[in-house]
């Protein structure tokens, strides 16, 4: 599903106060900024290859703070992985 699909899902759900889970952590922005977006899913598979991931405390996930998504890819672990290094 496309970014702006995501987000149109997102303001309808919260239009009609039925709570939505946003997928990934890559949308806990998303999640964070409408009034129903009450769940992201932790993918632990994303650990090896970032070197920065979702903040969470206390069982809430906090949106980074940083432009983007919140979270950086480990080019030197993804060649090392691919094989490539």
């Amino acid at each position: 599903m496309a970014a702006d699909d995501v987000t149109a899902h997102a303001l309808l759900a919260g239009s009609t106060s039925i709570p939505i889970a946003m997928g990934e952590e890559l949308h806990v922005s998303l999640a964070a900024a409408v009034p129903d977006g009450l769940w992201v899913e932790w993918i632990p598979q994303l650990g090896p290859i970032t070197t920065s991931r979702l903040a969470v405390a206390e069982g809430r996930a906090h949106p980074s703070a940083m432009a983007g998504i919140g979270i950086s890819r480990d080019d030197e672990a993804i060649s090392r992985l691919n094989g490539s290094s």
